[in-house]
């Protein structure tokens, strides 16, 4: 999958909705960045033991990007599906993954 297709892939989840917002007042216009492919971290615990793995994802959108802070929705390397990614604990190398929660606009209305 390259850039372009993602972008394509979330254009078509907006359609002609892009003054829709959401509970933070984000701006899809603004807050939608070029697709990359950034890590972030999946993060489990078990038996009282934090487990993280690295995962490859495609960035989407900042929920305030100038600078990058906020929410971040982000997609599966290979599959449309979008979740939430967030700033973690101030050692953390990467973004924590929050969650999957299905098509872009879910995600985005969940934000």
């Amino acid at each position: 999958m390259q850039p372009r297709d993602v972008r394509k892939l979330v254009e078509e989840a907006i359609r002609d909705d892009w003054a829709v917002t959401n509970h933070h007042h984000v701006d899809l216009r603004r807050a939608l960045v070029q697709p990359r492919k950034i890590t972030v971290i999946e993060r489990t615990v078990r038996n009282g033991n934090l487990q993280d793995r690295p995962l490859g994802v495609w960035l989407v959108l900042v929920e305030r990007p100038n600078p990058e802070e906020g929410y971040r929705i982000v997609m599966k390397e290979n599959e449309p599906v979008f979740g939430l990614a967030s700033e973690g604990f101030p050692e953390d190398e990467h973004l924590v993954l929050c969650g999957w929660y299905g098509d872009f606009m879910t995600t985005f209305q969940g934000m």
